[in-house]
């Protein structure tokens, strides 16, 4: 069977005319609270209380100097049991009462929900006026007054302490006289009056400040003390969390002495072309003076985000990390004997602090690295194979994996692809891990952080490492024993890890078979950092799956240089599959528990969507077309003084109809998948709404059989018309019967989380032949609620990847598809390179 090139388009998507969603959501009322009156006056009590504090802390703020709009207290609002605090739009920048953080809470019965408050003198007075006109109703004065649903969600107010601020888990906050790090999120305008209190109390800081929409996040050393007077004199804080570094999990093993062996290997190895794609290395350092990375790697592309840390790789972590990247298990390529002709370079940039030197906060370190890039314009993949334990790992956003976020962003210009670790389980001092937990394919050890950075590609390890010469501990094919998963997340913004790729496997341990171990015969054979007395090592878990995947995106960069970011990372989602062993595990949760839904949870959370199949990757065939469509669409426009979502596009796809129906009762499979990035705000407010983390967010939506493309678009745009299809190709005529849309993997509701929506339909041909149009639209985040930060004038890119596959080998999908393309749209097709 011939293979091709993958059909690149750009410009295919028409743009509607106008657009309203379907659906404007719920507006349920809250259940109301008995006695009003006492309610109330029990609120009046409390704010009272709060007054007070307020007064004493003004007296403070004025003497220290603090100007008199920006005077006030932190004050904290609890929910009724189980049900939610309705803040509605108030946020950290309204005019009137800013909402600071809100915490989801707890499980259990009498669950309560937290809102934090800042509040001045004249909102304090607002908000008690407003309570009495709550308490004065009656359901014959007509509309209710304002904050009438606050009042009656709210149980107390207080002023915020310590506990109501702390937004990570609660286990973490440190103890009252213990001098520890901090990590405090603050107003962004209120920075320079925060600095000058942390002066005043000789407050020592760590790293730089990282800026996000609304806050700055700093990191300083203080006891409880300390912070309890910053929240109640400063009136800056926002939220507090806990602080966390970049930590390497390494393996040390000797490998056998093998300088002959990387010398005659070396010779094979072909260096890659000047201008060619990078894989960027976030990590310890790698040794360039090891050829086998050396032949990739210039002495002067090896940085460090301090200076005084040596670039040549303090303990020998990155140089296997960009051992894996450039060649994968390179015990095959040494065996083999084989030339290889490398694709693509490495560059090198050291985040994690040699031993003894004072750690840098990891969202300090990403940001840093970033900056020390040139602004040469080459393509780069990111391989930060080292995650933040100390960090949230229940899946809601830290400040870490909110950095990664936004440089992957990086304002929507020149998005960048961050291949970010899922993580390994902790292991005993010897790196010994008990059989037990890996029955439950390690749920109870979650994904840590940065890992559920919505915009990165957030890798973990599977296995096809077996041998009857030792006894695995995981069949072939199946999740690596020490990688995390996502299964006990308290929130899932996106279905993580996204991929898996091979981090070797472990060994029962022959004395004491509860145990297994990592074993060089388990594990990937890489380059080592110690030159030339130990120029290989071994390596593996998460860490290796990390690099294997940064490197395989990157050789799909030179193979396609002209697609984006956004591109690169969902084929590496769209082409992936899963082995016999994981949809077993699927089948095993569903024979368990009887449930179809929880059984795809259990596999997307363990193993995301498989492992990238390299053919499928890199190109077309017969039998198994893909299509990418590049394009772009304003998601906001000003309407009235307010923002409201602007326009969809719908596409008209170049489907080969003809050979479709020709299949016609064979059984085909569609994949389809939009990628897109999206502008995080992780405060604490956002963080676990995943309707306004992201600045915008978008959907897909297919044309059903017996639909034209006016009713496709009509069910995601109420004001789809005629003028919106009048260009399109097809006969429009006829309404035809509407089927319902059936065959899908996850289902339009299911596949909506991340900025990665991903979906494999199954069915015959002839239904598939209708399937000739999507639909793509925005969804509001927290840019809808923005006016005037021009908002309504950015555009924002997408990738649209579809791909058909069939079992017949005797079909050509792809000729007839390109037959229906305009040139206008076509990117030029690339020459195939052998991979």
């Amino acid at each position: 069977m011939p293979v091709y090139p993958h059909i690149h388009l750009r410009g295919l998507g028409k743009r509607s005319i106008e657009f309203r969603a379907v659906g404007r959501g719920s507006n349920t009322q809250p259940a109301p609270v008995p006695h009003r009156g006492r309610h109330a006056k029990a609120l009046r009590s409390q704010l009272k209380i709060v007054g007070d504090a307020l007064a004493d802390a003004i007296k403070d703020q004025k003497s220290a100097g603090v100007a008199l709009k920006e005077r006030g207290l932190a004050i904290t609002a609890t929910g009724r049991q189980n049900i939610d605090v309705r803040v509605g739009s108030l946020k950290l920048n309204s005019r009137g009462l800013q909402l600071l953080s809100l915490k989801q809470p707890g499980r259990g019965p009498n669950a309560a929900q937290v809102a934090n408050f800042f509040v001045t003198k004249s909102q304090l007075e607002s908000l008690n006026k407003a309570l009495d006109k709550y308490e004065g109703y009656k359901p014959s004065d007509g509309d209710r007054p304002r904050r009438f649903n606050f009042f009656e969600t709210v149980s107390t107010f207080k002023p915020a302490t310590i506990e109501d601020l702390w937004t990570d888990e609660e286990e973490r906050i440190p103890d009252d006289d213990e001098f520890v790090e901090w990590e405090v999120w603050i107003r962004r305008d209120a920075q320079e009056l925060f600095k000058r209190y942390i002066k005043r109390l000789e407050i020592e800081t760590t790293g730089n400040p990282v800026e996000f929409v609304d806050t700055a996040v700093f990191n300083i050393l203080a006891t409880s003390s300390d912070i309890t007077t910053l929240i109640r004199s400063s009136a800056a804080i926002v939220e507090l969390r806990g602080a966390s570094s970049f930590v390497a999990d390494y393996l040390d093993f000797d490998p056998e002495d093998r300088v002959a062996a990387a010398s005659a290997f070396v010779t094979t190895v072909t260096a890659p072309t000047a201008n060619g794609p990078i894989t960027t290395i976030l990590d310890t350092g790698v040794n360039y003076a090891n050829p086998l990375v050396g032949v990739a790697l210039r002495r002067q592309d090896c940085k460090s985000i301090d200076p005084s840390w040596i670039t040549n790789d303090h303990s020998g972590h990155g140089t296997n990390m960009a051992g894996v990247a450039l060649y994968g298990d390179l015990e095959e390529k040494v065996e083999a004997g084989l030339p290889v002709t490398l694709l693509t370079s490495l560059e090198s940039i050291v985040i994690a602090a040699p031993q003894g030197e004072a750690t840098v906060p990891g969202y300090d370190a990403i940001q840093r690295a970033v900056a020390l890039l040139p602004d040469d314009q080459k393509s780069r993949v990111f391989c930060l194979a080292q995650t933040a334990p100390g960090d949230l790992s229940d899946g809601r956003q830290s400040t870490l994996s909110g950095v990664v976020d936004r440089l992957a962003w990086n304002g929507g210009e020149r998005t960048r692809l961050i291949c970010v670790a899922a993580g390994n389980a902790q292991g005993t001092l010897d790196k010994r891990y008990p059989t037990g937990p890996y029955d439950m394919r390690n749920a109870d050890y979650r994904i840590e952080s940065p890992g559920q950075a919505v915009n990165a590609l957030t890798v973990g390890a599977c296995t096809h490492r077996c041998s009857d010469d030792w006894v695995a501990s995981a069949p072939t094919g199946d999740l690596c024993p020490s990688s995390r998963t996502s299964q006990l997340w308290d929130i899932h913004y996106a279905y993580k890890p996204d991929i898996v790729m091979e981090g070797g496997n472990h060994e029962v341990d022959g004395d004491d078979p509860l145990f297994t171990r990592p074993t060089k015969q388990s594990m990937l054979l890489t380059v080592g950092h110690n030159y030339p007395n130990r120029p290989f090592d071994w390596t593996g878990e998460t860490s290796a799956a990390t690099a294997r995947a940064a490197g395989l995106a990157t050789r799909l960069q030179a193979q396609y240089p002209e697609f984006r970011a956004e591109t690169l990372r969902g084929l590496m989602v769209h082409s992936a599959d899963w082995s016999s062993a994981m949809l077993a595990r699927k089948q095993e949760v569903l024979n368990l528990t009887g449930s179809k839904a929880g059984s795809i949870d259990a596999l997307l959370q363990c193993y995301g969507w498989g492992v990238p199949d390299e053919a499928h990757l890199f190109r077309s065939a017969g039998d198994a077309l893909t299509l990418i469509a590049e394009d772009n669409l304003q998601p906001y426009k000003l309407n009235d003084g307010r923002l409201s979502l602007r326009e969809m596009k719908y596409f008209k796809l170049p489907w080969p109809i003809d050979v479709l129906k020709g299949l016609n009762q064979e059984e085909v499979e569609l994949r389809c998948t939009l990628s897109y990035f999206a502008d995080p705000d992780p405060h604490g407010s956002s963080r676990s709404r995943w309707d306004r983390y992201p600045s915008h967010r978008m959907r897909f939506d297919m044309k059903r059989p017996g639909e034209t493309d006016l009713e496709a678009q009509q069910r995601v745009n109420l004001l789809a018309s005629e003028e919106d299809v009048e260009d399109l190709d097809d006969d429009q005529s006829g309404l035809g019967v509407v089927q319902s849309d059936i065959g899908w993997f996850l289902g339009d509701r299911k596949r909506r989380r991340g900025t990665i929506h991903h979906d494999i339909w199954t069915g015959k041909a002839y239904d598939l032949a209708e399937r000739d149009g999507v639909s793509v639209y925005p969804v509001r985040g927290w840019w809808g609620d923005r006016k005037g930060m021009d908002f309504e004038d950015r555009t924002v890119g997408f990738s649209l990847i579809m791909s058909i596959r069939t079992k017949r080998t005797d079909v050509d999908l792809y000729a007839e598809t390109t037959t229906k393309i305009s040139t206008r749209n076509r990117v030029a097709a690339p020459t195939l390179i052998v991979t």
